[in-house]
């Protein structure tokens, strides 16, 4: 299988991140699919945003779970936009497929906390996805790995990724563990050392966030399954320059 491309909260080097502008983009520039984050709101409402915390994205304090969905539909991002819910985002991915003709748009949905912060937050986010989508387009990713421990118990067949910053030692060990389906590093701690005995061993690599050509060559010419990027356009270049697509 051809390595995928997913893009990091949309187009997030071009369009403002995690907005319905910003995901359509990434689709419309190529990219297999793309990689958003969910909070739940404080009347347990599902939405798509990447801080904790309001102020880099709005002109607001205090936290996201701190408002309600209301309350957060009158605030504005830059260029106007508004804080997506997931569902909105879904529906938008089937109409996308639908007028494109695509069998599968990839999703990648991460968990910036589980439902030991966010009350059935797993269930809540597995429902929406699967109304629409596949369990092969799905993939559930998070830093938080009781989160995807509660994923797997919710449905054995649901795709999980574990996030991780660190250079894991032998992590294909700890993803039996959690019967995890994907390894999602960070991209600088895949040495050709590491990265050849991670394949090897039969890891599905979806390494974040790739946004430079000569890595996303190696990593692509190496077999990996997915990279995340901001680049969207430049990545899925590169991408065909290795398979030689036109």
């Amino acid at each position: 299988m051809k390595t995928l491309i997913l893009g990091h909260r949309g187009y997030k080097a071009k369009y403002v991140e995690n907005t319905r502008e910003s995901f359509l983009k990434a689709l419309e520039a190529g990219a297999d699919g793309i990689e958003l984050d969910v909070h739940l709101t404080k009347d347990g409402q599902v939405v798509v945003f990447h801080d904790f915390e309001m102020s880099r994205m709005t002109k607001e304090k205090g936290f996201i779970f701190e408002y309600s969905l209301e309350e957060l539909r009158a605030l504005k991002l830059k260029n106007h936009h508004t804080i997506p819910t997931l569902e909105e985002v879904v529906d938008d991915i089937v109409k996308f497929k639908k007028n494109n003709s695509i069998s599968k748009v990839y999703l990648n949905v991460e968990f910036k906390a589980g439902s030991q912060m966010y009350e059935n937050i797993e269930a809540k986010v597995m429902n929406i996805c699967y109304s629409k989508l596949s369990c092969e387009e799905v993939i559930f990713s998070s830093f938080d790995h009781h989160c995807l421990l509660n994923i797997k118990i919710l449905d054995k067949n649901a795709k999980i990724g574990v996030l991780t910053t660190a250079s894991l030692v032998e992590p294909w060990i700890y993803l039996q563990s959690l019967n995890a389906d994907y390894y999602h590093p960070n991209y600088l701690t895949l040495s050709p050392k590491n990265l050849g005995e991670m394949l090897m061993s039969g890891l599905k690599i979806n390494a974040y966030t790739v946004n430079r050509r000569s890595i996303a060559r190696q990593l692509i010419t190496a077999g990996i399954h997915m990279i995340i990027t901001d680049e969207v356009k430049k990545i899925v270049a590169v991408k065909k320059e290795v398979y030689h697509e036109a």
